[in-house]
């Protein structure tokens, strides 16, 4: 036992220099993580008042505004730094004790009689049982970094959808209202020509149907509004009742991409298989402190008893107080609960292996599907914009023209009209998806894919 402690310093001297780097390191990122959240240093929820939204905010202010007042977000946070301090507690040693004891009967000795001894004790465990759970809170602590940064991640992606939903809701509106107006315009021309009775009565009817049908759309999706501009403001932080305007920027022209180096991104940057692979390594440093039981600890200690003088005569060392030095070692003898923690953390390793690989899986096959809507989206507006909504305005265009000189019948033209709300409605729903399928994208690789926000 002669070297045990130097041993013992040196080790723990080496669990510190390991774990308390990436400590540190923590500890940086949790500073300017709280500096841009704007929270108070107190650990309490407290953070300054949510200042106004611009008059008229494009999706930065509201991403900007989500970012400093959302509360899952804060949760994330507030997570994050609990699990950073349970490292300087996992490596601490154990508390020292002290114990008194008073002789009620003094014992009698050649140097006088003995009346109080006190002793202080300390218990230093097995070194690798303290830099193992000191590496084990280590990478929790980490694994709860990555899950802020993969809440904030998810938090982005839920405020984007909630924009271009809000977005494209103002634009049906619009385009409703369009086709509106036209209809309109074509009750007040088929009025004139059946009062000359140059028209029959079937087709102005059907017209008014038609009308009614689209007036009723435009009210069902005005109804929308306080529903989507409540989801919005949920995702930011905001009350729920409080006004939003509507969005006036549209989604930029989306880059091309990858499928490849997408997946190459979401192995490398997502942070939820970063946690995940944390998770592993907190459950490998688990299974090192469950070996580690089998191990002894060690306690060291010193006493001295209080010895007062003989007065009857005058000895050598009469009153010297004796001092004792002790070493205690921990027997570990109950093997079967020391190979029951074995188990135990051997399984739970394996768990977060498995929690792993089916994580890695599902963001896959997750990620697949997003690229293919994103470019199913892409098609689609090209089709829908480019090519079948100019075709189908000239279709209308020409039904008009020859309704007017009575070369065809009314059904035409309300069909050419009817046709081309669809496709322009097509349009810009097709828009607003490949936008919110680039938003997940972003969300899954943990990549930004766009040069600028808007």
């Amino acid at each position: 036992m002669r070297g045990y402690l130097p041993i013992a310093v040196m080790a723990l001297l080496a669990a510190e220099g390991c774990s308390l780097s990436e400590e540190r390191v923590m500890r940086s990122d949790l500073r300017e993580t709280r500096q841009v959240l704007r929270l108070e240093e107190t650990g309490r929820a407290e953070f300054s008042p949510p200042e106004s939204l611009p008059e008229k905010p494009a999706l930065g202010d509201y991403l900007a505004y989500a970012a400093l007042h959302n509360p899952a977000l804060r949760a994330a946070y507030y997570r994050w730094a609990a699990a950073v301090e349970k490292a300087p507690q996992a490596r601490a040693l154990p508390n020292p004790t002290f114990s008194y004891s008073r002789y009620i009967r003094e014992v009698e000795t050649r140097v006088g009689p003995q009346k109080n001894r006190f002793a202080l004790m300390q218990m230093v465990p097995w070194p690798t049982k303290l830099a193992g759970k000191s590496d084990q809170a280590v990478r929790e602590a980490l694994s709860r970094q990555y899950l802020y940064d993969a809440e904030k991640l998810a938090l982005f992606f839920k405020v984007r959808q909630a924009y271009y939903e809000y977005y494209y809701l103002n634009r049906a509106l619009l385009v409703v209202q369009d086709n509106l107006t036209l209809l309109q315009n074509l009750e007040g021309a088929l009025r004139a020509r059946y009062e000359a009775a140059a028209a029959a009565s079937p087709a102005l009817i059907r017209l008014q149907v038609e009308l009614g049908k689209l007036e009723e759309r435009q009210k069902s999706l005005a109804q929308l509004r306080p529903a989507l501009a409540a989801r919005l403001n949920a995702a930011i932080g905001r009350t729920p009742e409080l006004e939003l305007p509507w969005p006036e920027n549209a989604p930029q022209e989306l880059p091309a991409l990858a499928e490849a180096e997408l997946l190459a991104a979401l192995q490398t940057e997502n942070p939820g298989l970063k946690a995940a692979r944390a998770r592993i390594q907190a459950a490998a440093a688990g299974e090192r402190v469950a070996r580690a039981q089998y191990l002894p600890d060690v306690s060291l200690g010193a006493s001295f008893i209080e010895t007062d003088r003989r007065t009857d005569m005058n000895l050598p060392d009469n009153g010297k107080d004796p001092v004792m030095v002790t070493l205690e070692l921990s027997l570990p003898v109950w093997w079967g609960k020391y190979a029951a923690g074995v188990r135990e953390a051997k399984a739970n390793r394996a768990a977060a292996e498995s929690e792993l690989q089916e994580k890695n899986n599902q963001l896959a096959a997750d990620l697949s599907m997003a690229f293919f809507n994103y470019g199913d989206a892409a098609r689609k507006l090209n089709l829908f914009e480019q090519t079948l909504a100019p075709k189908a305005q000239q279709a209308l265009d020409a039904s008009r023209t020859a309704f007017t000189a009575g070369q065809t019948p009314f059904s035409d033209l309300l069909d050419a009209e009817r046709t081309l709300l669809e496709l322009r409605l097509l349009a810009e729903r097709a828009r607003v998806d490949q936008a919110i399928r680039l938003a997940e994208l972003e969300m899954l690789s943990g990549r930004e894919l766009r040069q600028d926000v808007r």
